[in-house]
């Protein structure tokens, strides 16, 4: 049955109408703790007591217990948490080889929380000083796949009728997982006073208090020199093999164990109507649907209710009834189970989840919780469902492809049947034929269409437009042609992400204090303007990039082609070549002596081991300074066995380094402050430098050394010292804040751009207490192509010989 003309007319006059009942629910004092227990039991129990709090308007608590399984942040106060119940693992024998206590978790359905700023009631700090964060900020950075948690809330309404989630009021730390980037945060809070040290205690049931202490540099013990990277190590060590859980796990190595860590279809979605197997019938109505109008998700939503009310009034709920028509829309969310079966939700406008908060972050109140469950009712309900299945699509390939490229941000159009009769509060569409109209903006969906396009597996067209690709057709026909390598397609993806970024694609709201920010310091970007490094031609790789590429004067390691270290690495240090090259040789005493250069953060040498083989024991010095031993016991290695003797190691915190003697300080990613620390023994030193900043928010404790007069003095001042913001330091926070925003690059850049403005303006405003007054330095931002890294900026102060 298709939808005419007349009949979309009838129902755009329709009244609309409403999908969900707004329901009331008071906090009780008094309502017993409900635990979800590790039994398979908990989503039930958990949908009962929403269930249940909905008749009787009172709000139980529960309590979740678990192992989180995944784990995606929208911004600052927004979080998703999917918890399997499971009770704390017993400590394995000394020689046993597997931990039987994770073996059951991908046979087990998780629990769905969600973590809201605004639901939070365990407070221990307002979170607008820097170095008092508020409890919910310590568990939203804490809490991560492979840990165990103890959760306490009230259950609340999801997307699906069937569901409920927990909306959690308060978190415990209860089991670290085994990996050590996650662990040292956790050490970082209990350093800095503001997590309870015997909960990590109890969360490292391996580790004596005595140990622990040792360990931190606690109570009267001598503050340790190791990082806190390298505390976690040193810790985790001391648990037996397999105890914890490591996040990979969870996360899958390979295309089979990621299938079997997702989730079971639910049972109405297990197997396709009979409806859609006729592929004669969906052909035919394929052929129709070209010369009708393509019906909106409001119109189908319209024609959905009103199919149900015909059917009641009937008392007719026919299992066999489906409207065949085809739709378009946006996608919302996307959810994937196991059988290659996925769930396009599709809206007519698009709306990021951030943008869905309505609370600002310096303004963040508690939540109504009546009106903010009728609100997301309301929203849900307003949904589209749409399952791609391989028997509805004729294929496992089809409905796997889609389903990977049509994530949220995308829009689709789909034909297929809209079952009018379904027995849930929702809208359910049968896809039986996909088109991907506009790709999402994220880099890893815009790559799968290219390398679908490139191995012949997806239409040239619908690349094309899909894309929005800048040359057309020919452009996605060169492509398809096999024209283009690993590598180049991933450069491309970085530059086409670009092009579908915009307000409504971004992770995170901007607040008016934000925008204050960049206004405020504008000036700093109309002083210093971009020199970007990168070609005009559609793909980056030829002119410059083609030349870094291609240049043999210095040996590289290989890889895989299309390797992270292809498309990424190797490109930074050739462009990081040849920035530091042009400063050596602007240096008034190049060629007259060796120079000293130091890499500032420089981990295990890439960098310096690249730059001292490429110069030579004649021209440069180089010193690697890094806060991890480790990290800096690797490099040497890797320097002794490539025979380098004009290159040293030393595992020290920068901002203690004695800078007596150094020409040219160079720094890649330096995290944070890190970046002005560089920064600061440079203009100490009257050196030049090439630094590429990184993490805008990182390392806020450490302080920068800057020239006290120009007797040599130094002092030490914090980063709103040295960039003189120090009298609105909260203005500063938030222009951090947005450069570090997700899925809206440009307006990221904007803010990294002002950024380096101001830390190069705190340069030259300082050059003249150097050792080098005389000397005249040219500071410039320079960008490399994007398809490098989005912290693609970089700071260089050159030599001006006068």
């Amino acid at each position: 049955m298709m939808v005419n003309r007349s009949l979309i007319a009838v129902l755009l006059s329709a009244t609309l109408l409403q999908f969900c009942n707004a329901f009331s629910v008071t906090t009780s004092s008094v309502a017993e703790l409900i635990r979800l227990l590790p039994d398979h039991s908990a989503n039930d129990v958990l949908r009962n007591v929403l269930r249940a709090d909905e008749e009787t308007t009172q709000q139980s608590p529960v309590r979740l217990d678990g192992l989180v399984t995944k784990r995606r942040a929208i911004g600052k106060h927004l979080i998703f948490i999917d918890v399997v119940p499971l009770d704390l693992p017993e400590i394995p024998a000394p020689k046993s080889k597997t931990n039987k206590s994770y073996e059951a978790v991908e046979l087990m359905t998780p629990v769905q929380a969600i973590m809201r700023s605004d639901v939070w009631n365990d407070v221990v700090g307002d979170g607008t000083n820097n170095s008092t964060p508020s409890s919910y900020e310590i568990y939203h950075k804490i809490i991560q796949p492979g840990v165990h948690v103890q959760l306490t809330g009230h259950a609340g309404p999801s997307r699906n009728s069937n569901e409920a989630i927990v909306f959690c009021q308060s978190a415990k730390y209860t089991l670290a997982n085994d990996n050590p980037q996650h662990l040292r945060n956790v050490l970082r809070y209990v350093k800095e006073g503001v997590l309870d040290m015997n909960e990590v205690l109890d969360a490292l049931p391996c580790i004596s208090h005595e140990e622990f202490t040792n360990i931190m540099g606690l109570g009267n013990q001598t503050s340790p020199t190791n990082s806190f990277g390298e505390m976690a190590v040193e810790l985790l060590s001391k648990f037996p093999r397999n105890y914890l859980c490591n996040p990979s796990q969870l996360m899958g190595s390979t295309n089979s164990q990621k299938v079997k860590l997702l989730p079971p279809a639910p049972p109405e979605y297990v197997n396709a109507p009979s409806i859609c197997l006729d592929k004669d019938d969906a052909a035919a109505g394929e052929e129709e649907a070209e010369e009708e109008d393509v019906v909106s998700i409001a119109i189908c939503q319209l024609i959905w209710v009103m199919s149900r009310t015909a059917e009641k009034e009937q008392k007719r709920m026919d299992s066999n009834t489906y409207k065949q028509f085809t739709i378009t829309g946006w996608v919302q969310n996307r959810r994937r189970y196991q059988g290659s079966i996925s769930v396009l939700e599709l809206v007519d406008e698009f709306t990021s989840l951030a943008l869905l908060d309505n609370h600002e972050e310096e303004t963040a109140s508690p939540m109504d919780t009546t009106s903010e469950n009728s609100k997301l009712r309301d929203l849900w309900n307003k949904r589209i469902y749409s399952i791609l299945h391989p028997e509805a699509m004729s294929s496992v390939e089809a409905s796997e492809m889609y389903a990977n490229i049509a994530g949220p941000g995308a829009r689709v159009m789909l034909h297929g049947y809209l079952q009018a009769n379904s027995s849930d509060d929702v809208a359910t569409f049968w896809v039986s034929n996909c088109r991907l109209l506009r790709s999402s903006w994220r880099p890893s969906a815009v790559r799968q269409v290219l390398d679908l396009l490139h191995d012949g597996k997806f239409e040239v067209d619908e690349a094309a437009d899909s894309l929005k690709l800048s040359g057309g057709y020919s452009q996605a026909e060169d492509i398809a042609n096999g024209d283009t390598s690993a590598t180049e397609r991933q450069w491309m993806a970085a530059e086409i992400t670009q092009s579908l970024q915009g307000e409504n694609t971004r992770i995170g709201k901007i607040s008016s204090s934000m925008e204050k920010s960049l206004d405020s310091f504008a000036f700093a970007r109309d002083r210093y303007p971009i020199e970007k490094i990168e070609s005009t031609e559609l793909a980056p790789t030829r002119g410059i990039v083609t030349s870094l590429l291609q240049s043999n004067e210095s040996p590289l390691r290989t890889s895989r082609e299309g390797s992270r270290w292809q498309r990424a690495k190797k490109p930074q240090l050739k462009f990081m070549i040849q920035q530091i090259s042009t400063v050596l040789r602007s240096h008034p005493e190049f060629g007259q002596r060796k120079l000293k250069v130091v890499d500032i953060g420089g981990g295990k040498g890439l960098l310096s081991n690249l730059l001292a083989e490429t110069f030579g024991d004649d021209t440069v010095e180089v010193q690697v300074v890094d806060i991890s031993r480790s990290a800096t016991n690797n490099g040497m290695m890797r320097a002794k066995r490539r025979g380098l003797k004009n290159i040293q190691y030393n595992a020290l915190d920068a901002t203690q380094l004695d800078v007596t003697g150094v020409d040219v300080v160079v720094a890649l990613h330096a995290c944070g402050v890190l970046t002005d620390v560089a920064l600061g023994h440079a203009v100490c030193q009257g050196a030049g430098f090439v630094v590429c900043p990184c993490c805008f928010r990182s390392n806020p404790h450490l302080r920068v050394s800057v020239p006290a007069n120009k007797d040599g003095d130094r002092e030490f001042v914090t980063a709103e010292e040295w960039l003189q913001v120090d009298s609105d330091p909260a203005l500063y926070g938030q222009l951090k804040q947005l450069a570090e925003l997700q899925g809206d690059i440009k307006m990221a850049s904007t803010a990294m751009h002002t950024i380096c403005g101001l830390r190069a303006s705190s340069v030259d405003k300082l050059w003249h207490n150097t050792r080098l007054p005389a000397a005249e330095l040219g500071i410039s931002i320079k960008t490399f192509p994007i398809g490098f890294s989005t912290r693609n900026f970089c700071l260089v102060g050159t030599f001006i010989d006068t």
